[in-house]
């Protein structure tokens, strides 16, 4: 399964190089300025013998997650009401248990890590590489430059300061151009890098600048956890209606359309 996401238009475009120290328009004609990797046919499959891989790796990692988590969390990104977890769409379950196994700290530990010394992969084998990259993961705000179709995407991390290609097939073919916005977590695989599965469009530009202000700021202080960062930009996000522009399907699928209006309100 890959990502694909709906795009809601013009209004989902972000130009936020007078905001971020990054520019997202590194170069105007949306070409990544100093990107060399170009994937081969060999790159994709690999990176479809992983990505399988680490659909099952996820379902056996999740089970290790404490029930209390769950309502950490969900209160965090801001879907626990009433000590109930409230879910507007059933693609926020996906943001959730990404959540919980990247951004909850246990004692220093998050899920992964906890999980990687607890069930050793074996050196050399796929599962010990992917796990290896888990550890690894790095939650992005990623400004497409450009798309390689049947491939992937050209991207500026504006939140790290940094390049990758973004491996995924769904968004290759469901993405609209340059210079819009994705908040998702990369995991790292050697030239190029896989997203965690639950990435969210950035179609609210005030609420995901408002995040990162606070976090410059350091007056998120409910969320001084070792994932508050990525937990503050879900946030925004989920409340601008963000999870309604995902789809989680083939790369041959159809894009469905938003089930409703985006909510444009902070948390």
């Amino acid at each position: 399964m890959t990502t694909k996401l709906a795009c809601p238009g013009s209004g989902f475009k972000m130009e936020i190089a007078a905001n971020l120290s990054c520019s997202a328009s590194s170069n105007r004609k949306g070409i990544l300025m100093g990107s060399v990797f170009s994937p081969t046919r060999k790159d994709v499959e690999r990176y479809r013998r992983l990505r399988a891989l680490s659909m099952d790796l996820n379902h056996r990692i999740i089970k290790t997650v404490p029930r209390h988590a769950y309502e950490d969390i969900g209160d965090a990104i801001g879907i626990l009401r009433n000590r109930v977890l409230q879910f507007d769409s059933a693609d926020t379950t996906s943001v959730l248990m990404d959540c919980c196994l990247y951004d909850w700290f246990e004692n220093g530990k998050n899920v992964v890590l906890r999980y990687s010394q607890t069930h050793p992969a074996k050196p050399g084998t796929d599962q010990g590489y992917l796990l290896n990259a888990y550890l690894q993961a790095k939650y992005r705000v990623l400004v497409v430059q450009s798309v390689l179709p049947g491939a992937g995407l050209h991207c500026r991390d504006v939140l790290n300061g940094e390049e990758l290609f973004l491996m995924d097939l769904g968004l290759s073919q469901s993405a609209k151009g340059a210079n819009w916005a994705l908040a998702t977590r990369t995991i790292p695989l050697g030239e190029y890098s896989m997203t965690s599965g639950a990435g969210l469009p950035i179609i609210a530009k005030k609420a995901a600048l408002d995040a990162l202000s606070r976090i410059e700021r350091g007056i998120q202080k409910s969320l001084e956890a070792p994932g508050s960062m990525a937990l503050s930009i879900v946030r925004a996000c989920l409340a601008a209606g963000a999870a309604d522009y995902v789809d989680y399907a083939s790369a041959e699928a159809k894009l469905r359309e938003p089930r409703r209006r985006p909510r444009w309100r902070w948390f």
